[in-house]
């Protein structure tokens, strides 16, 4: 045990006097977290408080009641302007600088359903996407009044009605389903790229300097050096997975700041299962790189197998996140995948959250064990470990 202490030390001691690699494995990842998730919410938020502008000709004073009663006009504008003015705000409209220009026909509210119709013009600027959302409010509005219209001149036009007896929806939820989707991805990421920095270095690298091989001649047990390799990357990694906890904890206030989600959306027992989740992933990941790299002659060749490796987590953790079905808890089974489809579990408020939070890191904890029984065999190799 005193040998296993001695190699975790050592490698420890390497990452820890080295500031640069303190940095990018232990503070970028949970500082990358809570940037990206902090800025998010932020133009969520200004995304919202956007104030649109909104321009009528002819207005009328049933339609004025209509909007009123649905807008919360602290962040919209809406002015009566005259015809004249039709052209100039279409260019403004034009120049992106201005939402909607609505004109209602002269004498509009005089007409008493015979002979032609009037017409109510709408224009807005297809290409401006920020003022979509209004547009399509209004336009629904002008669907509403024109209903109305007609029923007062022509009597009842609907031949049946709707009941929607569906609940209201869970504005909480609908966030977490969203969260679900976004978070997993990127907090594999940075697991895995974490540890990309110090894994290669640790073992391929003393193999291609040649120290490893010196480690391999002294009497210390080779399972005694797979064991403190693999436990002192899994604990470096681990501060990584804090750090991308603590960028998650301190970046969802400010994520979910840019919605209407209750800010007491996740309680002890959500943040708790991710920690669980972030380590035992750690291990996987740790234990996946250690192995290559004891294969690899070389840092370099190391970092090239290891990068498909990585691509292949993304492309996981990508088309995992934005699966709608639940997945058996027979798939619970796979490496990484695993890990995403819980953490997406947990920030969807899944009934299964708990057993799939337990199965995900029960399963990450075995294959560390047969991660580390690998290693300890290709350190008894001398095939391996003097490969050139």
């Amino acid at each position: 045990m005193r040998n296993v202490l001695t190699i975790f030390k050592k490698e420890w001691d390497r990452v820890i006097k080295d500031k640069r690699l303190v940095f990018t494995v232990i503070f970028l990842p949970g500082l990358m977290i809570f940037l990206i998730y902090s800025f998010m919410g932020t133009a969520m938020q200004n995304s919202q408080n956007n104030f649109t502008e909104v321009a009528i000709v002819n207005q009328t004073e049933d339609f004025k009641w209509l909007y009123r009663l649905n807008e919360d006009l602290a962040n919209i504008n809406v002015i009566e302007i005259e015809a004249s003015a039709i052209g100039e705000y279409k260019e403004l409209i034009n120049q992106e600088k201005w939402a909607l220009l609505i004109v209602f026909p002269e004498n509009f509210e005089s007409y008493d359903g015979v002979g032609e119709k009037p017409i109510v013009t709408i224009y807005s600027n297809p290409n401006d996407l920020t003022t979509s959302n209004v547009v399509n409010r209004f336009t629904n509005y002008l669907f509403a009044y024109q209903n109305s219209l007609s029923e007062i001149l022509y009597g009842d036009t609907n031949y049946f009605y709707v009941d929607n007896e569906a609940p209201e929806p869970d504005e909480n939820r609908l966030i977490g389903t969203i969260m679900g989707q976004l978070l997993p991805m990127l907090v594999i990421m940075f697991l895995f790229a974490g540890a990309m920095s110090i894994g290669p270095e640790a073992i391929a690298g003393e193999k291609e300097r040649g120290t490893l091989s010196t480690l391999l001649i002294t009497p210390i047990k080779r399972s005694e050096l797979a064991m403190g390799k693999i436990l002192s990357l899994s604990a470096i990694a681990l501060l990584s997975a804090l750090s991308s906890f603590l960028g998650i904890t301190l970046s969802l206030p400010k994520l979910l700041n840019g919605t209407n989600a209750d800010m007491s959306i996740y309680g002890v027992e959500h943040y708790f299962m991710i920690l669980l989740i972030l380590i035992s992933t750690t291990f996987v990941i740790v234990g996946i790189i250690s192995i290559i790299s004891a294969f690899a002659r070389s840092l370099k060749e190391a970092t090239a197998y290891v990068t498909p490796i990585y691509i292949l987590t993304i492309l996981v953790s990508i088309g995992t996140s934005f699966s709608s079905a639940e997945p058996s808890v027979m798939m619970l089974l796979f490496p990484i995948y695993n890990s995403v489809q819980s953490l997406a579990m947990i920030l969807s408020f899944s009934d299964n959250a708990w057993l799939f939070t337990i199965i995900s890191s029960c399963v990450n904890l075995v294959y560390l064990i047969i991660f580390i029984a690998i290693l300890n065999k290709m350190f008894n190799s001398e095939k391996i470990m003097f490969a050139r």
